[in-house]
């Protein structure tokens, strides 16, 4: 060997292994950073996704029981028992989804029936208004039991005239 070639050979002594390890450190904070984002990224869609159960639970439980108790909705038909024309409650623990749904109708008022647009003629109707209220939780598989969704569902039913008579605001639950 010659002196230029050995005068080379010193000065390059592990220039290149500090360069591959600071790389490689920058490397590997690059890499963690975007696993944290991941993973941050993977609980906002659980959030979500268990947000849109609990908003299906809560909308096909309401949907479920208005079905379940179409044409019975006039003045105090929640204070009437099961078998006698009241309410079937059996969409209380309606869930089609994991999760639990409870639902919870009240009477609100009942009188004028206003209809916009409507042409009645003397008719005199009146109309019992209710609040269906729906509140889903998620299971504790998909989510906290915090992740809850609490859905109103308003019913406008048309009652015969003087129907309305004293009827009180009541709630189921």
């Amino acid at each position: 060997m010659t002196r230029p070639e050995l005068k080379r050979r010193r000065a390059q002594r592990g220039a290149v292994l500090i360069v591959s390890l600071v790389m490689l450190a920058v490397m590997t904070l690059f890499v963690i950073s975007l696993l944290k984002t991941t993973v941050i990224e993977l609980k906002i869609g659980g959030s979500s996704q268990v947000a849109a159960i609990n908003l299906a639970n809560a909308d096909a439980a309401v949907e479920n029981f208005i079905s379940l108790n179409s044409g019975k909705f006039a003045p105090g038909f929640l204070t009437l028992a099961q078998g006698s024309g009241g309410p079937i409650t059996s969409s209380l623990n309606f869930a089609p989804f994991a999760g639990t749904v409870a639902i919870c109708p009240a009477q609100v008022s009942c009188g004028a029936y206003v209809c916009q647009g409507c042409q009645y003629g003397g008719l005199n109707l009146q109309a019992v208004q209710f609040d269906i209220k729906a509140t889903a939780i998620g299971a504790a598989s998909y989510g906290s039991a915090s992740s809850g969704v609490v859905i109103h569902q308003g019913v406008n039913a048309p009652v015969g005239a003087g129907a309305c008579g004293g009827a009180a605001s009541v709630a189921l639950c």
